[in-house]
């Protein structure tokens, strides 16, 4: 099948996705030698400062990521394809465990017009949705353990909700949500690193560019 090389993503595009990728993971290692977990030891005294610094850069990255995204990318983003990335989903669920027909990888470019006709795998409209869901989480939970008078009101919800937990003690809820939320943005982590490996993604996200499939204008 004919393909061509295309710019897919910008600099600026790029420069987030690994921005994030990196506070990400220094998020992830200094919070869990702060929680006393699984015997981490990278970071210096200055261990909480670090920490809150760095949720804050976190907390502006996702904002310029989500600007970026409204403004270039909404038309494979946006809220109303959700319901064709669960069908594209199912199908390919059923296509891995062999009780489906295999389906075809719909990213394709239009040469003649210079656009894509489908940028993305639909699935990554689900993912996407559920990093913002998790990133909000994790930085609301993150905020209000460091500004407790600011952020008092998501003690409030916590308490709302504290006969799931056990315990009416606001900030241990808080500080429980905001940990399940560095599991859980983990485990969507492994998710997709696995899927941009099995799609052939990365080097786009390097170069900025991928040989796409091109398909005539009707």
């Amino acid at each position: 099948m004919e393909t061509m090389e295309v710019k897919r993503h910008s600099l600026f595009y790029r420069l987030c996705h690994w921005s994030i990728v990196f506070v990400t993971f220094m998020l992830m290692f200094s919070g869990l030698q702060l929680g006393g977990i699984y015997g981490i030891r990278l970071f210096s005294d200055l261990l909480r400062a670090l920490h809150g610094y760095l949720g804050l850069i976190f907390i502006a990255l996702w904002y310029l990521f989500f600007y970026y995204i409204i403004v270039h990318e909404w038309k494979w983003f946006s809220l109303t394809r959700i319901p064709y990335s669960i069908r594209f989903l199912i199908a390919e669920a059923k296509a891995w465990f062999g009780v489906g027909e295999h389906v075809e990888d719909p990213r394709a470019y239009d040469a003649e017009k210079n656009e894509y006709v489908e940028k993305i795998i639909p699935t990554e409209v689900g993912v996407w949705w559920i990093y913002l869901t998790l990133a909000i989480l994790m930085g609301l939970t993150g905020l209000a353990m460091m500004f407790p008078n600011t952020f008092g009101w998501v003690y409030g919800i916590a308490k709302a909700f504290s006969f799931l937990f056990g315990t009416d003690n606001g900030y241990a809820i808080v500080r429980y949500v905001h940990r399940l939320g560095m599991y859980l943005f983990l485990f969507v982590i492994i998710l997709h690193v696995y899927a941009v490996f099995i799609f052939g993604v990365v080097t786009s996200m390097i170069t900025g560019k991928r040989n796409e499939k091109v398909v005539k204008s009707e």
